[in-house]
């Protein structure tokens, strides 16, 4: 199947559009529904230094760019109406389960200066401080950077590196109707951040070796949006990768969606900035099953996102979607999706058990 890409520039955004398949609900005789080429947009981020998150005494803030809303919903158009805006989403702390903001407030920008109100809030960015005020209230941010404490972690000396950034010989391109067969080299690309980039409509990836139970660490980051990737333990239980920094609605980034009732999804939003590495840090106990082949127990998993804990032990099943056809089994490879979009990954190993 083709594609085409153009770039168009708006709001210091580009956008590549990619042709996506979709089912026009149109029968095709023996094939069923047709599938048609339709155009989705996927915005680059542009780096500012304004994005991200503050933290002073008592309160920390999430600040976007107003065209960020075209990083995380699908098929948004860019507007003029967003350009020097931004947006702050005000909390008194960051990662809490369930939180709502504390207030919302709205910027614009000028002449170096960010003035900010919402919500009974007045305030602005400028010379490195977010500083604004309620009747008595008042808080004073600075951006920070919040490194997740496993970024760049060493494997141990047990564990198969993955990629480390100078080859993908131990990953090969997955067949797209027979997931656990191989279909030749990778086609990503090599970058030199020591990472390697999914290039769209290449395939996705599935590890050479197979592996059950296991400690696996990932590292990514998003490029823009919208993003849709994933990594998959044994082909199977896919733990999802979007781009949904400062969103308050939605599904968040890194949830077993395909795995767990809709009520087991994350409750927190530890998302970071799209360019800024994160990491997944993922205990698998894979699914027993006796001499017969039956299935005795589901598999299980512990996961921590950018270092807060998402899943505790969780049971995972039944797999749905495309990964149910596979079925269950005691071993399998890891999967990186590829899904029209590109985001990079780096330092992945596994640490067998």
């Amino acid at each position: 199947m083709r594609y085409v890409t153009f770039i168009v520039g708006l709001c210091c955004m580009g956008a590549i559009v990619f042709c996506a398949p979709q089912d026009t609900g149109k029968k095709g005789g023996k094939g069923g529904a047709k599938k048609v080429e339709v155009a989705h947009p996927f915005y680059w981020a542009p780096a500012d230094p304004l994005r991200g998150d503050w933290q002073g005494e008592g309160y920390v803030a999430q600040v976007v760019r107003a065209d960020d809303r075209l990083l995380s919903i699908q098929d948004q158009l860019p507007s003029q109406e967003d350009a020097n805006k931004y947006v702050a989403n005000i909390f008194h702390k960051f990662d809490v389960v369930s939180d709502k903001p504390t207030a919302i407030l709205h910027g614009d920008a000028s002449g170096g200066t960010v003035e900010f109100t919402g919500d009974g809030w007045t305030g602005a960015i400028t010379a490195g401080h977010f500083k604004a005020s309620k009747a008595e209230e008042s808080f004073d941010l600075q951006h920070v950077t919040r490194t997740p404490p496993s970024l760049g972690a060493k494997p141990p000396a047990k564990a198969v590196v993955l990629f480390d950034g100078s080859n993908m010989n131990l990953w090969a391109k997955m067949k797209e109707k027979d997931w656990l067969t191989e279909d030749g080299p990778s086609l990503w690309h090599l970058v030199p951040t020591a990472a390697m980039e999914v290039v769209p409509r290449t395939g996705s990836l599935i590890s050479r070796k197979a592996f059950g139970d296991a400690k696996l660490h990932v590292e990514f980051r998003t490029l823009g949006g919208p993003t849709n990737s994933g990594v998959y333990i044994q082909d199977r239980y896919e733990a999802n990768i979007n781009e949904v920094y400062g969103r308050l609605d939605g599904n968040p980034c890194a949830g077993f969606d395909n795995c767990t009732p809709a009520d087991a999804r994350p409750k927190i939003r530890c998302s970071r900035p799209p360019l800024e590495w994160q990491t997944l840090d993922i205990d698998f106990h894979a699914p027993r099953f006796d001499a017969a082949g039956k299935k005795t127990a589901n598999p299980r998993v512990t996961m921590l996102f950018n270092g807060t804990e998402i899943y505790n032990d969780r049971e995972l099943g039944p797999v749905t979607l495309n990964a149910a056809r596979l079925g269950e089994a005691p071993t399998g490879p890891i999967q990186l999706q590829e899904h029209g979009m590109p985001v990079q990954f780096r330092n992945i190993w596994i640490l067998e058990q």
